[in-house]
């Protein structure tokens, strides 16, 4: 969230309730409007269908593509995340951006050799028609491209333009929707995903012009962000095992009786995938809340903390900034998780009575809906432990939920109790936070001034090396000239 704080810390700065209504608006926008708008196409393109009358065999088809696309693009960058969150806030902090706009080339490049082999050779198998699954897999190669680009966008001070990209994207589909049914005679899922490509290409361009108009300058280094992966790789581990928990379970519930093959490429289980989806989405408003409290409440105590240990403190300044840092960040967590327990007693009171579910998802959508909660307050407390630069312990937590997710959810599934598992993971998860979390605070001190290690010249050295090959497979050698 690079981008946002500034914004946020501007309008906390006024005190008046219009401003801090449009802290939280802002916080809103950036952390659950991408996601709502791209949720509007696809439920647009849905409606669409069920408009015209379209089989049930070409609806779910068109959800099984879209549904593949969405989650497996997602793992494919999920890994990406927090390590080029790290750099981009490194480069920008130390006012080295050069290399930015490079970093996301090599990026791109790199996701999208890995994912889309992976997916080739995936359609390969596939009996589905040849024209069907090439626009399936443009819309998988777009996808990755776009949850990369979210990262790069966010480090923009105009965060606007994240949902202003994705608003245009929906008008787009609607508007290809519209176009292709009235003058093309469009009634297959074929033509649908002709326009969710339309629709998502339009989000891939507007989000390139404002990264290129940001960062102007490409230094032809496109691999030296691996230099960061290669020193931070427990960064790579926790992203790739952020985005696994979110569908591990759904991949073993697919495999089993519960699941269904669409057109022999698509294993998927509607009972089940569709009340965890929006047993998800009652988790946005913690996130939402933590933003606006880490960036206005905690991030300036914790900032005060390490100035007055670099400056000529005395150890009884330095405990009272610490007590203050870890009672303004004890203060904050619990008042997101109460503000979470609201939405969660809420969605669990009216979720059967409003949302579009039958009486035997309700009881997924419960369970899942509580396991949400302790997972997002684990993830919350993962995020607090990566301030700290504590990696190990933050992989540890997400590690364990994610590890007892995928080892309980065969049991579950066995006996029918579908979700269970996400309840057990996240309280697993959220133990093993907490602990780690209280084991920081109590040892802070010594984490702070004695745990850094103290040989790294050889380590850098190596790393700098293989990243100065690959950068001269492009012609970059140490001396460059950069373009724009």
């Amino acid at each position: 969230m690079a981008g946002i704080g500034f914004e946020l810390k501007k309008l906390f700065s006024e005190k008046s309730l219009f401003y801090r209504g449009r802290a939280y608006a802002a916080s809103t926008i950036v952390i659950a409007g991408p996601l709502l708008l791209c949720v509007l196409i696809i439920t647009a393109s849905q409606l669409f269908l069920r408009y015209i009358e379209a089989p049930f065999t070409e609806r779910e088809l068109f959800l099984g593509a879209v549904q593949y696309s969405f989650i497996f693009s997602q793992l494919a960058a999920g890994g990406f995340v927090l390590l080029l969150a790290r750099y981009l806030s490194d480069r920008i902090y130390s006012r080295e951006e050069n290399s930015i706009l490079s970093s996301l080339y090599g990026v791109m490049i790199t996701v999208l050799i890995a994912g889309g082999t992976v997916a080739m050779i995936f359609y390969s198998f596939s009996p589905l028609p040849l024209l069907f699954k090439f626009f399936a897999y443009m819309l998988f190669m777009q996808l990755m491209i776009i949850w990369i680009q979210t990262i790069y966008i966010s480090a923009l001070k105009e965060y606007k333009k994240i949902v202003y990209g994705f608003l245009t994207g929906v008008i787009v589909t609607i508007l290809a929707i519209f176009t292709g049914y009235q003058f093309f005679d469009m009634t297959s899922a074929a033509g649908l995903l002709v326009t969710l490509n339309a629709g998502f290409f339009t989000i891939l361009f507007m989000f390139f012009i404002e990264i290129k108009k940001r960062f102007p300058v490409n230094n032809e280094k496109y691999f030296e962000f691996l230099s960061y992966a290669m020193r931070y790789p427990v960064l790579i581990l926790i992203g790739f095992l952020y985005t696994l928990g979110l569908f591990g379970h759904n991949f073993i519930v697919w495999m089993s009786s519960a699941g269904i093959t669409v057109a022999g490429t698509y294993r998927m289980a509607p009972l089940y995938d569709v009340p965890v989806f929006y047993a998800y989405l009652t988790i946005l408003p913690a996130m939402i809340v933590f933003v606006v409290s880490l960036e206005t409440a905690f991030y300036p105590h914790y900032q005060r903390f390490y100035k007055v240990v670099l400056g000529s403190s005395t150890l009884k300044e330095i405990r009272h900034a610490q007590d203050r840092m870890f009672g303004i960040l004890s203060r904050e967590i619990t008042f997101v998780m109460e503000f979470q327990l609201f939405f969660t007693i809420s969605a669990l009171v009216f979720g059967g009575k409003i949302l579009p579910i039958t009486r035997s998802q309700v009881d997924i959508f419960n369970i899942v809906t509580v396991g949400g909660y302790f997972f997002i307050t684990m993830f919350i407390l993962m995020l607090v432990l990566l301030y700290f630069d504590d990696r190990k312990g933050a992989a540890a937590a997400m590690g364990s939920y994610t590890a007892g997710l995928l080892i309980v959810t065969p049991f579950t599934v066995a006996f029918d109790n579908f979700g269970l598992s996400c309840f057990i993971a996240g309280v697993i998860g959220l133990a093993v936070a907490l602990l780690r979390l209280q084991h920081i605070s109590k040892t802070f001190g010594y984490y702070t001034f004695c745990s850094q290690p103290v040989m790294m010249k050889k380590h850098k050295e190596k790393v700098e090396g293989i990243v100065s090959r690959l950068n001269s497979l492009n012609g970059a050698g140490s001396d460059y000239e950069t373009k724009k």
